[in-house]
């Protein structure tokens, strides 16, 4: 069963009658969701490590991640759409328009960070990418390979909101 979150930059993300916020308390969190299956110093996973909390120095929260891709079991909504389930560059398209500021994609299509909403995305590989692994490995590539390696690379793997600043 999928959960579809609802992604609030700059504020934090909410689903059904559940609400993060950006800058809340760590207390706050484990009320909300419980406990977390992996607890570090600073970060909180939650949903079988598919969802990452980080808190700042002072225990509120500072950023948000989803890691679960399109296969996941959690699906952000961001701006109307599905982060995972839309083609990457269209993506792009709207958090640049959203953004209406600096965008870092000094990573060449891998990562990218939007500055003004504190968005950032990230995948493991680009179509080109997926397109020069075709050449080298040749026909040692099943197109069942290609099938999946193209699909990852034509969707994020990972979305992160963080407090105003964050990518600064």
């Amino acid at each position: 069963m999928k959960h579809i979150i609802e992604v609030l930059p700059l504020v934090g993300i909410a689903w059904g009658v559940k609400r993060i916020n950006l800058s809340d308390p760590k207390d706050k969190i484990k009320e909300v969701l419980g406990k977390p299956d992996s607890d570090r110093k600073n970060s909180s996973f939650y949903f079988n490590s598919e969802l990452r909390i980080d808190f700042n120095k002072n225990r509120c929260v500072e950023f948000i991640e989803f890691l679960s891709g399109i296969d996941g079991a959690i699906q952000p909504h961001i701006y109307g759409g599905d982060a995972f389930a839309v083609d990457a560059e269209i993506l792009i398209g709207i958090l640049r328009e959203k953004n209406a500021g600096m965008v870092d994609d000094s990573e060449m299509g891998y990562c990218y960070n939007f500055m003004d909403i504190s968005v950032g995305v990230y995948r493991e590989s680009t179509p080109e990418s997926v397109l020069e692994m075709m050449k080298e490995v040749g026909e040692d590539l099943t197109s069942e390979d290609l099938e999946i390696e193209l699909k990852k690379a034509n969707h994020w793997d990972t979305l992160g909101i963080g407090v105003k600043g964050y990518y600064l």
